[in-house]
């Protein structure tokens, strides 16, 4: 009985995280140095119970996580102000986040931070009076990645590649001024042609920020093999090459 409690309880508690954010993670504006915009985004409590959503504003490097807001060269935390560090979410309701985002007057290129949204419930779940429970809360948080660009240009770079559990995974970084998501697809070419390709989606290269993309091998005969990653925003593209022996 204690087990299946138990069990019950962490599945109410997945179905308890019912805030969803509806518009997209990455937003990019175009604005000139000085000038202020407001950012809108909008949440909604698909769960049974009333939830808190907690705002936060924080830097992010790929390898170390999210850190300090300000503690990147290129931050935008200083110039993000929500309307409110704190979201009231009755059940099935909808509201919208405001976020004041002022320009620096210096802008070249891209500057950014993340906004972290993270539900919180509005009651905890009460234990029978009989029984075991464990108190386990699934908390699913949104990092909007909230980015000003003025000029600037993107300026990929790939220092080398590496094999990690049947994926090459190629390690570069964006050396440019200006964040950089292109759409990124693949080719696996062997001594008789092309033996497997495809699409890897679309990846964001912050700029100053190391970069890795994975590609997935198939199973390859022994041989010399070439894989060629390419990437294009529409404006600009790239191409890398490594070789690979089985």
């Amino acid at each position: 009985m204690r087990r299946l409690f138990l069990l019950a309880f962490l599945w109410a508690a997945a179905l308890g995280q019912g805030v969803v954010l509806e518009d997209d993670l990455v937003q990019e504006l175009h604005l000139a140095p000085g000038q202020e915009a407001l950012l809108a985004l909008a949440l909604r409590n698909e769960g049974k119970s009333p939830a808190r959503v907690r705002v936060e504003v924080a830097d992010y490097r790929e390898g170390e996580g999210f850190l300090p807001p300000g503690t990147l060269g290129r931050s935008l935390a200083p110039g993000l102000s929500p309307e409110s560090w704190e979201v009231f979410l009755p059940p099935g309701e909808r509201t919208v986040l405001r976020v004041r985002v002022r320009v620096p007057g210096d802008l070249e290129g891209t500057r950014y931070a993340y906004l972290l949204l993270t539900p919180e419930a509005e009651e905890e779940a009460r234990a029978p009076k009989e029984g075991v429970s464990v108190g386990v809360q699934i908390v699913r948080r949104y990092a909007v990645l909230v980015a000003v660009t003025h000029g600037g240009r993107p300026e990929v770079r790939f220092r080398e590649s590496r094999l990690e559990e049947g994926r090459l995974v190629f390690l570069g970084e964006n050396a440019g001024s200006r964040l950089y998501r292109p759409r990124a697809r693949y080719q696996v070419v062997g001594p008789q042609g092309v033996v497997a390709q495809g699409e890897l989606g679309t990846f964001t290269f912050l700029p100053g920020n190391p970069k890795s993309v994975a590609v997935p091998l198939p199973a390859l005969a022994p041989g010399s093999y070439q894989v060629l990653l390419f990437l294009d925003d529409g404006e600009q593209a790239y191409a890398v090459r490594a070789r690979l022996s089985r």
